[in-house]
């Protein structure tokens, strides 16, 4: 019984590879080697000739112009790096909330549901693009051609939260992290949806006994959340977090903007040399986070 459990278990392995080979696959041709032909493009001179581009190995020349001589790089990539720790509690905090919520019981819960996980799908297409130019422009062009520029102005208006933070007396360092949070707090929202979609998925895996035994333990609301919720969730806290520190980290920013237009002047061996610290950078960053996280939550539960 032994060798035959073996042998339906060599199986399933030899399965398992065969369905996963097409994937491994193309990460070796399509992602792999581009990564590692980019890595060596920032060690070199590149240069477009007739039969195609050829390379010259320069050493840290490029890292040393980027960092040394290229206007404002480093306040750019620290910045960038600043932005994607900062926003990674906020996206995750607030992705759990509104899952608590959409987790509960109410009318019209599948519509709220698929609400939130709507600009998924706007925001990843031309459709977003599209939405965003046709509605301005056309409520600015009709109230403009009907005489209301008070109108057309509240088009324009955008909310000035620096006004009203004014009167709080804020610190100067804690003013602006809350006014940019402000600020962005309507794309910090469009960015929950997968999230939001994971943590309904996890609440609905945790056994309902176990906030049964709670009520009648006399437990509080809040230490259901961190006595079962929490705990219970711990490893899609985990998988959250993974996700959206990645899609931070490739969201279009400053710094993503100025390697994309040196990719398009054919300055590949700059651009190579800009990406690649960041990526160093958020790839330390992601596996810190992680590593905190296993030992401080996961090992305490587990």
């Amino acid at each position: 019984m032994k060798n035959k459990k073996g042998g339906i278990e060599a199986i399933k392995r030899r399965y398992g590879y065969l369905f996963v080979a097409p994937w491994i696959l193309g990460i070796a041709l399509f992602v792999l080697i581009p990564i590692i032909t980019f890595f060596y493009y920032s060690f070199s001179d590149v240069a477009m000739t007739p039969e195609g581009l050829q390379t010259t190995f320069v050493g840290l020349k490029h890292y040393k112009y980027v960092f040394l001589e290229y206007p404002y790089y480093s306040n750019i990539f620290l910045s960038s790096l600043s932005s994607l720790v900062t926003s990674l509690p906020i996206v995750v905090a607030l992705s759990m909330i509104l899952a608590l919520v959409l987790n509960q019981n109410f009318r019209g819960r599948t519509l709220a549901r698929a609400v939130f996980f709507l600009p998924v799908i706007i925001a990843s297409s031309a459709v977003m693009e599209i939405l965003t130019n046709f509605n301005m422009n056309q409520g600015i062009t009709a109230a403009v051609s009907s005489g209301d520029t008070k109108q057309a102005a509240e088009f324009m208006e955008v909310i000035d939260f620096a006004a009203l933070l004014d009167g709080l007396n804020l610190p100067g360092k804690l003013n602006d992290l809350v006014l940019g949070y402000l600020n962005d707090t309507f794309n910090l929202i469009w960015s929950c949806g997968v999230q939001i979609l994971l943590f309904v998925a996890g609440l609905q895996t945790i056994p309902a006994q176990l906030y049964e035994a709670g009520k009648v333990e006399g437990i509080s609301a809040w230490e259901e959340f961190w006595y079962i919720t929490f705990p219970m969730m711990s490893r899609i806290v985990l998988l959250v977090i993974f996700y959206t520190m990645v899609e931070l980290f490739t969201e279009k920013g400053e710094l993503i903007d100025k390697v994309l237009t040196s990719i398009s002047a054919m300055e590949y061996s700059q651009s190579a040399a800009m990406i690649w610290p960041y990526f160093g950078a958020v790839g330390l960053l992601i596996g810190l986070v992680m590593l905190i996280f296993y030992r401080i939550c996961m090992r305490k539960w587990e």
